[in-house]
């Protein structure tokens, strides 16, 4: 059995707050909404299987950003589910604070 978590946020308030961050998700339509997906296996040897933020995967994601995301991706899909949720928790803690708006 799998399991499916996604994250919303309203499109122009996260343009607002994440300019720069995977500026390939555009929407003109007022109401529009970003999403972050996420789908994980469940049991005791649960992975999560599929990382997506609107549509992008994660390892796409994380390999615009350089050297310092580069292979945390594919360490995240390795990990057992409960530890590979603390580390997505770090990895996005990190991404956003990168593109946080000033």
């Amino acid at each position: 059995m799998d399991i499916g978590i996604i994250y919303c946020a309203p499109h122009d308030e996260f343009r607002r707050r994440f300019p720069a961050l995977a500026p390939t998700i555009q929407y003109g339509d007022e109401g529009a909404h970003t999403d972050f997906n996420i789908y994980a296996g469940t049991g005791a040897d649960a992975r999560l299987d599929e990382i997506r933020f609107d549509g992008v995967a994660l390892e796409d994601l994380l390999a615009e950003e350089g050297i310092e995301f580069a292979n945390e991706a594919a360490a995240i899909m390795r990990m057992p589910a409960p530890d590979a949720a603390v580390q997505l928790r770090s990895v996005l803690d990190k991404l956003f604070a990168r593109h946080t708006a000033t």
